[in-house]
């Protein structure tokens, strides 16, 4: 990645980083590491930081602004902002799929790929805890993510995924989904799965994700969506 990437992502992030390779490491996907001499580590290690200042910053933001909310209703309005597609949906609008190191094969896949971008949209909010500190991550997600909390608010929608189609499938077919492990790969520290949703033995669509529920919430959206698709 030249400097002139590094400039551009710093321009859009709004932070300014006295150490480029740390900016540049959020970038670097693994299998870019099997097809090149690059020696700096990949962005795995700053995803997993970054998932968890997510997860702390985006608690501690809806904890300070809704008051009046109950902590379930906190809970699924938290699993609205930080799932998988909100955080690709954020990253492609940034633009970090343009700029992420990634093997030949997995390149075409990377603007489709929401769990890619999801991931690079974390390990970048690592970085930035690295380099500036967790003021500056709160900045940056009040900027870059929490404003779409007020057009989930609008929308009504605050249940997460899972909830949105066992209502359906049980309202249209009176079946509760289930869900099942398709594959499981990957060292203890970096798991990732793929997960089917189903109704009774019938597979409707499957999800991935770093963790089981992140991947069941992935199965279960492209579930409501292609059975509300079918229904249309």
């Amino acid at each position: 990645m030249e400097i002139q990437d590094l400039q551009k992502i710093e321009k859009i992030i709004g932070v300014k980083f006295s150490n480029p390779d740390l900016l540049r490491k959020a970038f670097v996907h693994r299998s870019y590491l099997n097809e090149s001499e690059y020696t700096l580590e990949s962005n795995e290690r700053l995803e997993f930081l970054g998932d968890s200042i997510l997860q702390f910053l985006s608690s501690a933001y809806l904890y300070e602004h809704y008051k009046e909310m109950a902590e379930g209703e906190l809970t699924n309005l938290r699993s609205r902002i930080v799932n998988t597609e909100s955080l690709a949906e954020e990253s492609a609008r940034l633009g970090f799929g343009d700029f992420l190191l990634i093997s030949k094969g997995e390149k075409s896949n990377v603007s489709e790929s929401r769990h890619l971008l999801a991931n690079t949209f974390e390990s970048v909010l690592g970085a930035i805890y690295l380099e500036k500190g967790v003021l500056t991550c709160q900045k940056y997600l009040d900027k870059q993510l929490f404003h779409k909390i007020s057009k989930i608010l609008e929308t009504g929608q605050l249940k997460d995924f899972k909830s949105l189609f066992q209502e359906y499938a049980q309202e249209e077919f009176e079946i509760t989904p289930t869900y099942k492990v398709m594959t499981e790969d990957g060292p203890d520290h970096q798991k990732s799965f793929v997960i089917g949703a189903y109704l009774r033995d019938r597979l409707i669509a499957s999800g991935s994700g770093t963790s089981k529920r992140n991947a069941q919430q992935e199965a279960a959206r492209a579930a409501l969506q292609s059975l509300q698709k079918n229904m249309a």
